[in-house]
C-alpha cells in the first residue's frame, strides 16, 4: 500500500531532465565565476584565466572543485524545489536557484592557495567572495535567466 500515487513516467523524465539542467547551469556558473575571478585577481582587468598552481592544482582540478560544489549544493535544490509554495511561484524558483547559485560560487573553485597559501575561511569568504560582489551579483542573475530561458523552452512543469 503506497500514501502517495506514483508519478507518470514522464513526470519523472521531465524532473529528471530540469534536474540536470539545473546541475549543468550550477557548474558552468562555478567555473567563470574561477576563471573570471583568477583574472581580475591575477591582471586587475576582467578576462578569462585558469586557475592553477603547477604540479598542485591543474585544470582537471577546478573542473572537479566545480562539479562537486554543484553535486553538494543540488539536494538542497531539489529539496526546496518540492515545496509547493516554490512549485507554484516562479519568483520563489528564482530566488532558491539564486541562493543555491552563491552557494556553489562560494563553495566551488578556485582554490585559494592559487592566490597564495595563508587563506583562513573568513578570509577565503571575504576576499574571494564577498568583495568579488561586481562579478558575483551579475553571474547570479544571468545563471536564474539562463536556467529560466531553459525550462520555458522545456515547457510546462
Amino acid at each position: 500500500m503506497s500514501l502517495s500515487p506514483a508519478l507518470p513516467a514522464s513526470n519523472v523524465a521531465q524532473g529528471v531532465v530540469r534536474a540536470g539542467i539545473d546541475l549543468v547551469v550550477l557548474f558552468a556558473t562555478s567555473l567563470v565565476f574561477a576563471c573570471v575571478l583568477t583574472a581580475q585577481l591575477e591582471t586587475g582587468q576582467l578576462g578569462w584565466r585558469w586557475p592553477s598552481i603547477p604540479y598542485d592544482y591543474e585544470r582537471g582540478d577546478v573542473l572537479m572543485h566545480a562539479l562537486l560544489a554543484s553535486l553538494v549544493v543540488m539536494p538542497a535544490v531539489l529539496l526546496i524545489g518540492r515545496l509547493a509554495c516554490v512549485r507554484r511561484a516562479p519568483r520563489w524558483q528564482d530566488l532558491a536557484f539564486a541562493v543555491a547559485t552563491l552557494l556553489v560560487i562560494r563553495l566551488g573553485p578556485p582554490d585559494a592557495q592559487v592566490f597564495g597559501n595563508t587563506w583562513s575561511q573568513w578570509e577565503i569568504t571575504a576576499g574571494l567572495f564577498l568583495l568579488q560582489w561586481p562579478i558575483v551579483i551579475p553571474l547570479t542573475l544571468a545563471a536564474v535567466v539562463l536556467r529560466r530561458l531553459i525550462r520555458r523552452v522545456l515547457g510546462p512543469a
